[in-house]
C-alpha cells in the first residue's frame, strides 16, 4: 500500500536544503499481521544538488503490538531514522538496515514508503511487553512462582517415601 504523502516529485524541490512532514494516520500503511498501524510523523530533510538528492528520514510512529506475556495487545511507540541518496548516474544500489543508495527514478518520483514501512519494521522492540509489566522506573518486573492448595503449606514437611529410602543407600 502506498500513500501519496510520501511521493515527492524531484522537480518540485528546489536546490539545497528543505524539509517536508508528513503524519500518517491509522490506515494510511500495512505492516505485518500482528503489528497494526496506528499513525506516524515522518520528518523529511532534502539535499538537493545537481550531483544528488540527500534524503534523510526521522519516523516517530504508534503501533499495536500483542504482548509476548500477556498476549494483551497494547499501544507501542516506534522510532527510527533511515538515509537515503539518490544519485542520476548508473550507480550501484545497496540498502542496509540505516541507509541506502539509489539510482534516481526516471518519473523524476521519489517514493519512500517502503523506506518508512521497512524502517518501522525493523525498530519494532523484539520482545514486546505490555506496559503493565513494568515498574515505576521502567525496570521490567520479574514473574513469581507460586504453588497454590495443599501442597503449598506442607511442601517443606512431607519426604516422598521413595527419596527416603534412596537416603538411606548412602
Amino acid at each position: 500500500m502506498e500513500t501519496r504523502k510520501l511521493i515527492f516529485n524531484l522537480q518540485e524541490l528546489p536546490n539545497g536544503a528543505s524539509i517536508r512532514q508528513a503524519i500518517l494516520e491509522q490506515n494510511e500503511l500495512v505492516l505485518e499481521n500482528d503489528i497494526r498501524f496506528e499513525g506516524a510523523v515522518v520528518d523529511i530533510s532534502f539535499y538537493k544538488t545537481n550531483h544528488f538528492i540527500e534524503v534523510k528520514l526521522k519516523i516517530e510512529a504508534e503501533t499495536e503490538l500483542i504482548c509476548d506475556r500477556s498476549l494483551n495487545r497494547f499501544i507501542g511507540s516506534v522510532h527510527g531514522a533511515y538515509h537515503i541518496l539518490y544519485e542520476p548516474d548508473p550507480v550501484e544500489e545497496a540498502e542496509t538496515d540505516k541507509g541506502a543508495v539509489k539510482k534516481i527514478p526516471g518519473d523524476m518520483q521519489i517514493n519512500i514508503t517502503h523506506e518508512v514501512r521497512d524502517t518501522i519494521l525493523l525498530n519494532v522492540p523484539i520482545k514486546k511487553i505490555h506496559p503493565d509489566f513494568f515498574d515505576s522506573e521502567g525496570n521490567l518486573i520479574e514473574f513469581e512462582t507460586k504453588i497454590f492448595g495443599h501442597d503449598a503449606v506442607n511442601n517443606n514437611e512431607m519426604i516422598d517415601p521413595r527419596w527416603a529410602a534412596l537416603k538411606k543407600l548412602k
